[in-house]
């Protein structure tokens, strides 16, 4: 598969990803089927990500140098932020001022 195609896919996962960390700061804990879309939009969102980023990196041939390993952590955090929302061990407006914060980087 060429480049282009794997960063078509990591943009849709970026926007699965922040579109579900978006829809938990809407509906909180209030509509449990709706939350229930908005944690499988979050996945998706992680997976394709995940998925898209291997697979370029693959792809061009760069190995695992340090930004890749930075990429992975940031994907971590992401991905962390919506299970320590609904622990409550983070509030939602939290988990989305650091979701942006980690987007920008």
């Amino acid at each position: 598969m060429s480049p282009e195609f794997y960063k078509v896919i990591h943009l849709i996962g970026l926007i699965c990803l922040f579109t579900g960390i978006g829809g938990f700061l809407t509906y909180g804990f209030d509509h449990a089927p709706r939350v229930k879309m908005v944690g499988i939009l979050h996945g998706v969102g992680l997976l394709l990500l995940l998925v898209s980023g291997f697979g370029m990196t693959a792809k061009l041939g760069v190995g695992f140098p340090v930004w890749v390993i930075l990429k992975l952590v940031l994907w971590l955090v992401l991905g962390a932020l919506l299970a320590f929302a609904k622990k409550g061990r983070l509030a939602p407006r939290n988990a989305v001022i650091i979701a942006l914060l980690v987007g920008f980087i």
